[in-house]
């Protein structure tokens, strides 16, 4: 999960900010992006750590931030892309990730 979610800020964020043609909005959105992606890198990282201290609330405080962290990316891609195919089936899998990552740790504290 992490490394695709870095890959994505590589190949998606950065490419488009390269882009000449990208305007000072879409520019602030791409870095608002890479900036909560990166966040939730670190989130990923501290779950992780949570889990294997059988730390499980923090765990789980960990990945409810990373979906803020997406949604965040989220609002501002569609403001300015509108329905963008590579930030909407990022958007859908990360979710989908954190859904199951959150049902797994509640499933440990059972």
């Amino acid at each position: 999960t992490m490394g695709k979610t870095e890959e994505f800020i590589v190949n998606v964020i950065e490419q488009r900010l390269e882009e000449p043609d990208t305007d000072i909005y879409a520019t602030d959105c791409l870095e608002t992006c890479k900036s909560v992606y990166q966040d939730a890198v670190d989130a990923m990282k501290k779950a992780e750590e949570d889990v294997k201290s059988k730390e499980y609330y923090k765990a789980d405080l960990d990945i409810s931030a990373i979906t803020t962290d997406i949604d965040t990316c989220n609002e501002c891609a569609v403001s300015i892309y509108g329905e963008d195919t590579e930030f909407r089936q990022f958007d859908n899998w990360i979710q989908g990730v954190a859904t199951e990552c959150l049902d797994k740790i509640s499933a440990l504290t059972k």
